[in-house]
């Protein structure tokens, strides 16, 4: 009992930050329009040049500042997948290789939103021009980071809606 009430305390404390800093991080790039998503679902220099153009020098300054956010986020939101993929029942109608494979979904995320922050960051603080590889690069892992996210939600709302019904 002891440790599951711990458990529960850690994944309660994550689970608040991760969205203080979703909130906050939604609040400061609101103005930004196309949304974020949508510079991060580009593959060419000339696609992430453009949303950059739409946004102008404030909205620019805008995301090369989020990303102090944005880190952080990542670490909570990874954290969070493993945390109640290992010390929730949340899988446990999944085989052991399913849930294994849910608890590293979205530190993969995490690792792969990194990838993709670090990029973005080179292009924006870089001294280019950039390799259209990198570029490339950038749109795959926030695909797959995506991906992750989308999989392990709709895993978890499965779960949920079977153990409700």
């Amino acid at each position: 009992m002891p440790g599951e009430l711990n458990a529960m305390r850690r994944i309660r404390a994550v689970a608040i930050a991760s969205a203080l800093l979703f909130a906050a991080m939604a609040v400061y790039t609101w103005p930004l329009k196309p949304g974020i998503p949508a510079i991060q679902l580009t593959f060419t220099e000339s696609a992430f040049t453009s949303i950059l153009a739409e946004w102008k020098p404030a909205g620019v300054h805008i995301f090369k500042t989020h990303f102090a956010t944005d880190f952080p986020f990542l670490v909570c939101y990874g954290a969070l997948g493993y945390l109640v993929s290992r010390e929730t029942n949340l899988f446990e109608r999944h085989t052991r290789r399913v849930r294994s494979l849910l608890a590293l979904s979205l530190p993969f995320a995490a690792a792969a939103d990194a990838i993709e922050n670090s990029l973005h960051l080179l292009f924006l603080l870089g001294t280019g021009p950039f390799s259209q590889s990198l570029y490339f690069a950038a749109g795959i892992a926030s695909t797959i980071k995506w991906l992750l996210i989308v999989g392990f939600v709709g895993s978890s709302a499965y779960a949920l809606y079977k153990t409700a019904g």
